[in-house]
């Protein structure tokens, strides 16, 4: 299902850690519209503005997949209100004073951005 022209819920739900611990990562209505609210604010504006491809390093997930990656107990991915991104040079800034974000945080090698 496309959220938004290139981005889709499947990538926005795919975990390597879901995977390896058997983990179904459900997700419901609201939290499918928020994460198409973040891909159409946030996500496809960065990817327009600098004309790449953003590879989504985690977007939604169920209590028990945050739990298993050691994710705050109110973290916005639970809520489909964030994903974590690769952090490329520019993308901070632009987010952080071009676009709409709830919490933008610097994890080192990617950027944390909930709306």
């Amino acid at each position: 299902m496309n959220l938004t022209e290139h981005f889709t819920l499947e990538e926005m739900l795919h975990s390597e850690t879901a995977e390896k611990k058997k983990i179904e990562n459900r997700i419901n209505a609201e939290e499918v519209n928020n994460l198409q609210k973040l891909c159409q604010k946030v996500l496809e504006p960065l990817r327009a503005h600098f004309g790449k491809p953003i590879r989504i390093n985690s977007g939604f997930r169920c209590k028990a997949l945050n739990e298993a990656v050691g994710g705050a107990k109110n973290s916005y991915h639970t809520k489909g209100r964030a994903a974590d991104i690769p952090n490329v040079p520019g993308w901070l800034a632009y987010i952080r004073d071009h676009l709409p974000h709830t919490e933008l945080i610097n994890e080192g090698s990617w950027l944390h951005v909930a709306l």
